[in-house]
């Protein structure tokens, strides 16, 4: 079973990034005024990239901390799927194991036996 985990930037963060963007975006700007007065054309095309980017960038920091808590589905956070290795130590349970613990649990009332039932089946119809 794959495991998933959504990544997301604290808002201290988000803050911190769109202030950076912004002397990023003021120095591209001031950049460009002397360039364009040396008349470097290629120096000039390069800080309207460089200050598009810095927009560009500025932008998702901008709408990741104003969507932060407000709908689940806008997409403010980074997902990462994990290989199966991550359940590296539940494989490791032998078939044996996970019956004796799952017995275990239900003799300490920590599970009823409608609950011993489901995992015992579950237990017994995995591979092994």
């Amino acid at each position: 079973m794959r495991q998933r985990a959504y990544i997301k930037p604290t808002k201290a963060s988000l803050v911190i990034g769109i202030i950076v963007t912004g002397f990023f975006a003021i120095f591209g700007i001031v950049f460009f005024g002397v360039l364009a007065s040396e008349g470097s054309a290629i120096g000039m095309g390069f800080m309207i990239f460089w200050t598009l980017m810095v927009f560009v960038i500025g932008g998702t920091f901008i709408h990741s901390l104003v969507n932060y808590n407000k709908n689940e589905k806008i997409p403010t956070a980074e997902v990462v799927d994990f290989p199966e290795l991550v359940n590296k130590a539940e494989s490791e349970i032998t078939f044996d194991e996970k019956l004796r613990k799952l017995e275990q649990l239900k003799k300490e009332g920590l599970i009823s036996e409608h609950e011993y039932a489901e995992k015992r089946k579950e237990i017994i119809n995995q591979k092994w």
